[in-house]
């Protein structure tokens, strides 16, 4: 499962058409990849550069935006995505694997702080875009597959710095923030 954002990350974009280049002759490779608002057209492109037929490939599902992405993530073995806050809070909830692409483009590079606790929580491997190429994430995707239990490993990480119950927490001590200030 891939995604960069409902607008498109072109680089993202960029990169997993050479991640689908590499996998294509891949057995057992199911990808699921949304390309954003801006990279509907150009996904497909690229791919055609490459020469990928991708039309009418069972293994393949490209979409501009993925609105069952909880059956998604449920599905997935490995997750290539940024690291926005609420993607994460996803994934760790869930212990899903992931390469993390943080956006560079976000206030205090908040994104690449928090992929970085992942990684050094060996939760998730990251790729920074300055390093982002089809072939340098098509690499790191073929170690993480061909090693399952390095997957299991990561979603467990993962799963253990998840807070799922983070909801209810917050409601907790709003509620009790709200009775305090009644007294």
């Amino acid at each position: 499962l891939s995604f960069g954002g409902s607008l498109g990350a072109a680089n993202v974009n960029r990169a997993v058409a050479g991640l689908i280049a590499w996998h294509r002759g891949e057995k057992g490779v199911h990808h699921i990849h949304a390309t954003g608002q801006y990279g509907v057209e150009l996904l497909p492109r690229l791919l055609r550069e490459k020469g990928v037929a991708f039309e009418n490939n069972p293994n393949l599902d490209i979409r501009e935006y993925i609105h069952d992405m909880p059956d998604c993530l449920a599905a997935a073995d490995l997750v290539i995505a940024r690291a926005g806050a609420m993607t994460l809070a996803e994934l760790t909830a869930l212990g899903r694997a992931s390469v993390l692409i943080p956006s560079p483009n976000v206030a205090e590079n908040h994104q690449y702080h928090n992929a970085m606790v992942l990684e050094n929580h060996h939760a998730a491997v990251v790729i920074e875009e300055k390093d982002l190429t089809g072939e340098k994430l098509a690499a790191v995707v073929r170690e993480l597959t061909a090693d399952p239990e390095k997957l299991r490993q990561l979603g467990l990480a993962a799963k253990a710095l998840g807070t799922p119950d983070a909801c209810g927490r917050i409601t907790d001590e709003l509620l009790k923030l709200y009775e305090a200030r009644k007294k």
